[in-house]
Parts: structure tokens; sequence; C-alpha cells
């Protein structure tokens, strides 16, 4: 899943009617195979998108790409992305670090899944080269229930994680 943070506002975590996101929803999707979403929050431009390869024993192979785009003009506040990868009590995840800072994966075991994989590729600009400012950090722990990630991630941040770009 994913949160994002626009410093000086609040922790988002999903897109609700009164939670002063002003758009959001699917611009396509097939319900299984691919979808593509736009949530647009605070001169912020979220869009998500996933494509599915079928195959293999258990259902295929997905990519998911996240594109983040500010509208308006003036400098770009700082954003923070949250991806999160967890399991319902079933099943191990484990870090993959890359240079001992950026989490480059995460790899897991599940019933349903047998062993798996989770890469994360890092930033890249529009033009697909290089990579943004970024710093990284992750946090593993557990959690009483799915419905809990959000005040987890929330209580957990700390003036250490801010990033100022040079």
């Amino acid at each position: 899943g994913l949160m994002w943070l626009q410093h000086g506002g609040n922790l988002r975590h999903t897109s609700e009617q009164n939670d002063g996101v002003s758009r959001y929803g699917w611009l396509m999707h097939d319900g299984e195979n691919f979808g593509v979403q736009e949530i647009r929050d605070e001169g912020l431009l979220l869009r998500t998108e996933f494509v599915k390869q079928p195959g293999g024993e258990h259902g295929g192979d997905w990519s998911w790409r996240v594109t983040v785009k500010m509208e308006g003009t003036g400098p770009p506040p700082l954003l923070s992305l949250f991806f999160y990868v967890a399991t319902d009590g079933q099943g191990t995840l484990r870090p993959v670090l890359e240079n001992g800072t950026r989490l480059a994966a995460v790899a897991g075991t599940a019933e349903e899944l047998g062993d798996f994989t989770l890469t994360f590729l890092p930033p890249t600009g529009e033009d697909g080269e290089g990579h943004k400012y970024a710093s990284y950090n992750f946090l593993a722990a557990g959690v009483p229930g799915l419905h809990r990630l959000t005040d987890l991630v929330r209580h957990s941040l700390r003036e250490s994680s801010v990033f100022s770009p040079p």
C-alpha cells in the first residue's frame, strides 16, 4: 500500500469524501489486470498505475508505478511517500537493504504465494534518468490489525526522519 505526507499537512492513507482531498478515483481499470488512478490533494497530483502479467503458479507478476507532480507555481513542498508491505499474521517479511540504508526489496513467504519478492526501484525524474532528491528510512514492526497501520506510521515519525534537499 501507499501513504503520503506533504510536510505541514496530514498523513494520508485513504481518500474519503470529508478528508479534504479534492478529487480521487480510478481513471481506468479492468478490475483484474491493470488500473490507473489519480488523487489530487492540496496542489499534489498523485497517480498510481498497476499492470499484471499473468503466469506462474500464483497468478502472475505485478508492476506498480507511482508518479507525483505538483500543480501550480512555486517551490515544491517536501513530500514523503510511505510504501508498506503487510501480512495478516500468516507468512514472513524481511527487508532487503541496498548500501545499508535504501529499502531495495521486501522478501517474503506466504501460504497463498509461496516465496516472493517486492522490489522498489529508486525514484527518477520525468526523463526517467537519475533520481530525485531522496532519503530512505524503513520501519519493521508488528501491528494488531491492518486498520492500525496509519496510527503506527504517524506515531513512528520523528525529527531525525526529516530530509532537507540541497
